[in-house]
């Protein structure tokens, strides 16, 4: 009984707990949702509190101060960024063009950050002032900002002056325009059309401080490009042009350069002293021939850049560039007009020489004429129009001084038939010239005089080297007494092929240098000898068979044939005689009849 008791409040208190933990679940939900919407209401009340504080600050009297004050200060904060934002691209770019425009553009947004400080530094004190006037606390939160606000203003304003100090990011893109500037201003093609773009936009980025900046670099490349051992060189009145040619040429180079590159601020330290104390050393040296033309190229040098020179060098700075100028101008028209005017004489000093042992040209005269179309080709004529006037009459004495000299060198020869060889090639030489300048100017007629003594002396020559020799083809033999004839006969072939062997020996070392004239000498002598040898051959021939009928030509040294090519190889190398004689049917010394009958016996052979 008393268990089943204990069991029923059991089962009624267990029904009460559990009805009180659903009521505490219920009132545990109510209060989260309560909790929910408390926070919501905090979050309103925040919001209407920040509400009501702005427009109680509208709907005062210091509002308007206050706003106009934003304005300012959002300006500074934009500029700001652009500043770092060029500064972060100029760290990036590798482009000098794009390099020089965002140089351009930081320096304006840095103008332009310091002006928008001075500006919001203005609106902010002034708002301060006024705020403090009309009741504001000292310990009012905008205040305390207000001040905090002035301070990174102040700051910011010094970012330009911080730019262009020494590690600054102004300082350091200038640092590096002007070493693109130095490293353009070094290269080879300064002048060319992409380096005279990124010239041009370094130099207007630079503005005053180019200067300074381009004198300095360009000094320093100009004195490096002109700093060559040659301009040190000492020069005597002893030293031959030739020895110093290329330095000469070298000179000449450096000065066009020097001129042509230099500008007119440049002018006091460009070297070019050095240069022209050079150029007058070089118009001192030896006197010669050489000389005269190289001293025409350094005239046509100096004449080439006269127009940039007189435009440079003005004003009292340049007054000893000028001066040197004069100097060397007068020591070049000096020295040309001295041995320009010499120059008969000097052909006159050589007659004294001897003539060429194998009868050819002297050197002098072919140096001599190639010398005179050199003074008066198109490269040399005009500059020396401009030194000195050219007559005709001075080249007629040059060449009537070689002329001179011919006669007198022709005499020297003991040998007269060498006499008109000599004669007869240098004639040969003169007509040679009709299509230079030289002969251009001597005229048709001066070249036909030479034709004429070029033919002249080749006879004189034939004639006197030959007739002789032929004489003795004019002995004639008595057929009726056969024997004596046969041995006359003899003689006379013996006779004429000892002279003629000997005549060749001596006159095959001699020259015609000319090869149209040599083949017609030869044809001359063909012509002249040839023809009367075969005629007395053909005379006699049968008194020769009549003696030995198995060998009529066993005293005959040469045939008809024979001798035609003996005398064609007159005045020929060995490798030409060679070559002749390779292809000839012909051998001198030989006459081959082979077993033809005697009375079948032709001249042909002969």
């Amino acid at each position: 009984m008393v268990e089943a008791k204990s069991l029923e409040r059991l089962k009624a208190m267990r029904s009460l707990l559990k009805k009180e933990m659903e009521r505490s679940e219920t009132f545990s939900l109510v209060l989260e949702k309560t909790g929910t919407k408390l926070q919501k209401i905090k979050t309103k009340l925040l919001s209407l509190e920040a509400d009501v504080k702005v427009e109680r600050w509208r709907c005062s009297p210091f509002s308007d101060h206050i706003s106009h004050t934003i304005a300012p200060l959002s300006v500074v904060l934009r500029v700001f960024a652009t500043v770092k934002e060029l500064e972060r691209s100029l760290m990036s770019c590798n482009e000098v063009l794009g390099y020089v425009s965002d140089v351009k553009r930081l320096g304006e947004a840095l103008k332009l950050l310091s002006s928008s400080c001075v500006l919001a530094l203005t609106w902010l004190e002034d708002t301060i002032q006024f705020l403090s006037q009309n009741g504001m606390p000292k310990d009012h939160p905008c205040r305390l900002r207000f001040k905090t606000s002035i301070e990174l203003l102040r700051e910011l304003q010094m970012t330009e002056a911080r730019a262009h100090l020494s590690g600054g990011s102004l300082c350091t893109a200038f640092q590096n325009l002007e070493t693109e500037f130095e490293r353009i201003l070094e290269e080879e093609e300064v002048l060319s059309e992409s380096n005279m773009r990124k010239l041009q936009a370094i130099i207007k980025r630079f503005d005053a401080h180019c200067v300074p900046i381009y004198i300095k670099i360009r000094t320093r490349v100009i004195q490096k490009r002109f700093e060559n051992d040659y301009l040190h060189k000492i020069i005597s009145e002893a030293d031959n042009v030739q020895d110093i040619e290329d330095v000469i040429d070298q000179w000449r180079l450096d000065m066009e350069i020097a001129v042509k590159e230099t500008y007119e601020f440049e002018t006091s330290s460009s070297g070019l002293l050095t240069l022209l104390r050079f150029g007058s050393r070089v118009s001192k040296c030896k006197k010669g021939p050489p000389k005269l033309l190289k001293l025409l190229n350094c005239f046509s040098t100096m004449d080439n850049i006269r127009v940039e020179f007189n435009r440079l060098f003005r004003g009292e700075l340049c007054s000893e560039i000028r001066r040197e100028t004069r100097e060397l101008i007068s020591n070049l028209i000096n020295g040309v007009c001295e041995i320009f005017w010499e120059l008969p004489c000097q052909v006159e000093l050589q007659r004294s020489n001897c003539p060429p042992l194998d009868g050819g040209v002297p050197k002098l005269v072919s140096v001599v004429t190639e010398y005179c179309n050199k003074l008066l080709g198109d490269k040399n004529k005009p500059v020396l129009s401009k030194i000195l006037e050219i007559d005709l009459g001075h080249i007629y004495n040059i060449l009537r001084e070689i002329a001179l000299n011919l006669d007198a060198w022709s005499s020297f020869n003991k040998e007269i038939a060498l006499s008109y060889i000599f004669m007869m090639n240098n004639h040969s030489h003169f007509c040679g010239l009709r299509e230079t300048h030289l002969g251009k100017i001597m005229g048709e007629s001066w070249l036909s005089a030479h034709e004429q003594y070029k033919d002249y002396y080749a006879a004189l020559y034939v004639k006197e080297s030959w007739g002789k020799l032929l004489s003795l083809l004019n002995i004639k033999a008595q057929p009726s007494k056969r024997k004596r004839a046969r041995e006359s006969i003899k003689c006379t072939l013996k006779a004429f092929a000892k002279g003629f062997d000997e005549l060749y020996t001596k006159q095959s070392t001699w020259v015609v240098e000319d090869e149209e004239l040599r083949w017609k000498i030869c044809q001359a002598m063909v012509r002249t000898i040839v023809p009367r040898y075969k005629s007395y051959l053909q005379s006699y021939i049968m008194l020769l068979v009549e003696e030995d009928p198995t060998s009529p030509g066993k005293d005959l040294s040469y045939t008809s044939k024979g001798l035609e090519m003996k005398l064609k190889t007159m005045f020929q190398s060995k490798e030409e005689t060679e070559k002749i004689y390779k292809y000839s049917h012909f051998v001198n010394k030989v006459m081959d009849l082979g077993d033809t009958p005697n009375s079948h016996l032709t001249f042909e052979a002969i």
